[in-house]
């Protein structure tokens, strides 16, 4: 195996997560498939992106939603055949869209033939996390990130490990063999021509062996405890010699739990593990709906992880997923005005933005009624755990609304048709929001003032090396109100305004008040208008 000249063409696009079984449903069954992105290649391709990152299309009975892997190399039937793949990822090259894949390494489906083996005490026995109890309990405290004990119990009585959902099995990457059988399935992949992957939760593939108690066992401080153990460095030199050296591709490592400096040292030009560090800290700030949120806080992150390796390694902003709810309800109030400005706070800075489906048009929460319109085990473990602690039936769904993932998962609205456009199905696998009459990709295609015009327009914007490349300076870190920042390169600048706020604000004097490049709403030019985002200058 030679190795391949690696490029960085993922540092200038602008990359765009489908979610599959919501994106475009082209057979009717109600669930999305892969014909359904090959049909709407042509509306990437009109809104500029450069890379289709998929979340998982791998077998899976789909407890998680794909991130319960089965089969590393065959495709989930729901979402088509090896062939549909191909021709995917065949009519994307051809249309100058890579695809990157996103792969769970950390786990698989406890209805993986690996795990079916290592369960009945097979030669893949230790490809998997294994312990004794103690005293019939758990072999320690950990808590699964999805709620509940991290460990759950078989018929023989050993315990395995389970960082998610009972279902989703840790692998044991101390052993060689795991990790040899991960890199063949990689390689697959990269041999029909993706362009990379996306590595769920890969900071946490590598545990320290004695699986001890930790002081803090709740999901975000054992994030923090796991993440970076002692042999993650090791794997993945392994992993970027074994497989990313001899491809043009990208490799961007999901890292829960890392700070800056942690980071930094993963996608260091000089010894690279990975490209790109997909981090959670904006991921992590989720404000209540409705109510206030720390702005100064917010901004902070931003600049923390530029200056911790924006000048050397590579960032991603990432302020939305298929994990989350939408961008525009969290931080703004569902308004086109508010979507805009939160587009261009994502694709105005100094590394690879990443837009979820739907974001481009200002999608908004859906308006869930009953617990049986969601469909998120996380959603509905947080529902059960609530219950069992004694909350109302009304407070335990209120809880459960307002953490679902499914916000982010409702089917992508095309058209004011039936279920949007999405599907030909009497029914859909979620309810369609039901917001598609007005909000829709078809109406806002014909509209130059509609939020996907305004994404085209930033989006455009990127293809000049200020945007990528340029230097960033918050200018005010302390404003409450404001998030204004400079990017500089090669002696030219230009200045972002955002307001955070629903209300007007007084522009700033070191803002120029002469006419911008771009403003996504109009009036006096000594003010920023609610929600207003504007560009000076360059």
């Amino acid at each position: 195996m030679s190795k391949t000249a690696r490029a960085d063409w993922w540092k200038k696009s602008v990359i765009y997560q489908i979610y599959p079984k919501s994106f475009r449903d082209a057979n009717g069954d109600g669930v999305g498939d892969i014909r359904g992105i090959i049909e709407k290649l042509p509306y990437l391709k009109d809104l500029g992106v450069g890379v289709a990152w998929l979340s998982p299309i791998f077998a899976s009975p789909m407890i998680d939603n794909g991130y319960d892997t089965s089969d590393y190399t065959a495709v989930n039937p729901l979402f088509g055949t090896m062939a549909d793949a191909e021709e995917l990822f065949e009519e994307a090259r051809k249309r100058d869209i890579r695809i990157v894949l996103d792969i769970a390494l950390n786990h698989t489906s406890t209805q993986h033939p690996w795990f079916v083996n290592a369960s009945a005490h097979g030669d893949k026995r230790d490809w998997y996390w294994w312990r004794e109890g103690r005293c019939g309990a758990a072999p320690n405290n950990w808590q699964s990130i999805f709620g509940g004990p991290a460990w759950s119990q078989t018929d023989d009585g050993s315990f395995y490990l389970h960082l998610f959902d009972k279902s989703q099995a840790d692998l044991n990457w101390e052993n060689p063999a795991v990790r040899r059988a991960i890199h063949d399935a990689m390689r697959f992949w990269l041999d029909k021509g993706v362009g990379g992957f996306r590595l769920d939760v890969v900071t946490v593939i590598s545990k320290e062996p004695d699986l001890r108690d930790v002081i803090d066992p709740r999901p975000a401080p054992l994030y923090r405890h796991i993440a970076g153990g002692p042999r993650l460095h090791e794997f993945l030199r392994e992993m970027r010699r074994e497989v990313f050296a001899h491809y043009d591709c990208v490799a961007i490592g999901e890292a829960p739990g890392v700070d800056p400096e942690r980071a930094s040292k993963l996608v260091d030009p000089a010894d690279p593990m990975l490209d790109m560090i997909y981090h959670f800290d904006l991921v992590a700030m989720n404000p209540i709906i409705g109510g206030d949120w720390d702005r100064v806080a917010f901004k902070r992150i931003f600049s923390t992880w530029d200056k911790g390796i924006g000048p050397r390694g590579w960032n991603s902003v990432v302020v939305s997923n298929h994990d989350l709810g939408r961008i525009s309800s969290r931080f703004g109030d569902g308004s086109p005005e508010s979507a805009k400005m939160l587009l261009t706070l994502v694709l105005s800075q100094r590394a690879t933005p990443f837009i979820y489906q739907g974001d481009e048009l200002g999608m908004i929460n859906a308006p869930f009624a009953t617990l049986d319109e969601i469909d998120d085990v996380w959603a509905k473990t947080t529902y059960r755990l609530a219950r069992e602690k004694g909350l109302s039936e009304a407070d335990a769904f209120a809880r459960t609304v307002a953490m679902t993932r499914d916000h982010a998962r409702t089917p992508f609205q095309w058209n004011a048709s039936a279920n949007g456009g999405f599907s030909e199905a009497s029914r859909t696998w979620l309810n369609v929001n039901p917001n598609h009459a007005t909000l829709n990709a078809a109406a806002q295609t014909e509209d130059v003032n509609s939020v996907r015009a305004w994404a085209k327009h930033l989006i455009a914007l990127r293809e000049d090396p200020l945007w990528v490349f340029g230097a960033f300076e918050d200018l005010a870190p302390g404003d409450p109100d404001l998030f204004v920042y400079a990017r500089e390169h090669q002696g030219r600048r230009a200045i972002v305004a955002l307001n955070l706020r629903d209300e007007a604000k007084p522009l700033p004097a070191y803002v120029p008040a002469h006419a911008p490049l771009l403003r996504n709403v109009d009036g006096a030019l000594d003010m920023l208008a609610p929600w207003e985002a504007r560009i000076v200058g360059a």
